[in-house]
């Protein structure tokens, strides 16, 4: 009898298993109100993330403004320099000549006191105390030769004047446009500059009403729960009721969009399916000791012996996971913590062109220093064919950012003012940026 008793309840027990309990549950219904509050607050939400979305795109177009602008600043300043250092060796050429100068107005000078010594009558003398007739033709090709010198000697010293002019007019003109340059490129900073300042605080306010939009619809999504997480939680809750509570929690995440709550759902979810597991072992395990304390007493009753009934339930899953990256995407892990610096290109600050040039540049790739300029050189490489070291490059009506892919949908980049290079997705705001395409720069 007693042996009857088990096999029944075991009976019982397995059939549980398979076909879970009966007892009929209804699930908690969504409200349409609660619904139709959740949808009422994600529109507000969804219009703050547009503006926010257009922000963003007007901040990536002044912040590669700012690069571009630096950038010529920079290179203005290497031409400036180069220009001193070619006045330099001018003026050395200048006070060369300046000595000739001297030297020519002294000879010069030298011929003029002569000359007004002797006067015109010196000349006559000359001419007329000729010995014959060649001998003042002689003469006279003599003093018509020191009349030419005299002549070259002036032309020489005007040449020599008029090239110092010159040099100095040439030099001071290459100085007072590039510094012209300057100002002008400083000016097109300040402005960028105070455009950026303007969109920050505008950011800032917008950020500071998403946060509140955000918080409100997160409640208003959590509410969605219901009391199916007090069904979860429940003990006494049978499976049939976590099961509809499961489905009523994946009809509610149909309805929300914010991150913290779609966990909370998630975590929820899982909770309750680990729950049906360790209820479906051990009702298994219940039915196994059951069937063998029957099996064990029959066993006795019909004089069986030294019967041994062994169920061994083994099994093993070998997993092997490999990772392969290339050298650049390596290498790019090393400036991760660098601080984003406008037009930095050091390993004190950097932005996100400096950021790609140096870590290229160190496989011998000499890339330019901004995006736009980077996205042209290169390979093309489509997102289907993208790989780890690929340069990915991002913008809307143009390139204004770029980053390394270093696989699993990956990147490392310097994002923007205020960060830091870091590790991203590359869906990283695919509202503010569209990703363009990748180019490869090493086989």
């Amino acid at each position: 009898m007693k042996n009857t008793k088990y096999k029944v309840m075991a009976a019982i027990i397995a059939g549980t298993t398979i076909f879970g309990t009966v007892t009929p549950v209804l699930a908690l219904p969504l409200t349409q109100q609660a619904i139709s509050e959740v949808q009422s607050k994600q529109k507000e939400y969804e219009e703050i993330e547009k503006r926010i979305t257009q922000l963003h795109v007007e901040m990536d177009e002044i912040l590669d403004d700012i690069s571009y602008i630096m950038y010529l600043i920079d290179e203005n300043n290497i031409k400036i320099e180069e220009v001193e250092a070619d006045k330099a060796e001018k003026e050395a050429e200048i006070a060369v000549n300046e000595i000739k100068l001297d030297e020519k107005n002294i000879e010069y000078g030298n011929r003029l006191r002569a000359m007004y010594k002797q006067g015109n009558s010196g000349i006559i003398d000359a001419l007329l105390g000729s010995d014959s007739i060649a001998d003042f033709v002689s003469r006279t090709d003599a003093i018509i030769k020191i009349a030419k010198i005299d002549k070259d000697l002036l032309d020489q010293i005007e040449a020599i004047k008029a090239e110092m002019l010159t040099q100095k007019e040439n030099l001071q003109s290459d100085i007072d446009a590039l510094n012209s340059l300057n100002v002008l490129n400083k000016e097109n900073l300040s402005f960028v500059e105070v455009k950026k300042n303007e969109s920050e605080a505008t950011m800032a306010k917008v950020k500071i009403e998403e946060e509140k939009i955000m918080a409100d619809l997160a409640l208003r999504e959590a509410a969605l729960i219901g009391g199916n997480e007090s069904i979860i939680d429940d003990v006494a809750s049978s499976d049939a009721d976590i099961i509809n509570a499961i489905s009523s929690l994946r009809e509610g995440r149909e309805h929300i969009i914010t991150e913290s709550v779609d966990h909370q759902f998630v975590s929820l979810i899982k909770k309750a399916q680990t729950t049906l597991e360790a209820r479906k072992v051990a009702r298994e395990k219940e039915a196994r000791r059951l069937a063998q304390i029957a099996a064990e007493e029959a066993a006795a009753r019909a004089a069986a012996s030294n019967n041994n009934y062994n169920q061994n339930n083994s099994g093993a899953s070998t997993s092997v996971s490999s990772a392969s990256g290339s050298a650049i995407a390596n290498y790019a892990h090393n400036f991760i913590g660098i601080p984003y610096v406008w037009g930095g290109n050091t390993t004190s600050g950097i932005d996100c062109s400096g950021l790609t040039r140096m870590v290229y540049g160190k496989f011998g790739v000499n890339l330019q220093r901004v995006s736009r300029d980077q996205a042209r050189q290169g390979t093309y490489i489509s997102m289907s064919d993208i790989q780890a070291g690929d340069m990915l490059y991002f913008g809307q009506s143009r390139v204004t950012h770029v980053g390394i892919y270093i696989g699993n949908g990956q990147m490392i980049h310097a994002p923007k003012p205020g960060d830091h290079v870091k590790i991203s997705s590359i869906s990283w705001h695919v509202n503010t940026y569209k990703i363009q395409g990748g180019r490869r720069f090493v086989k």
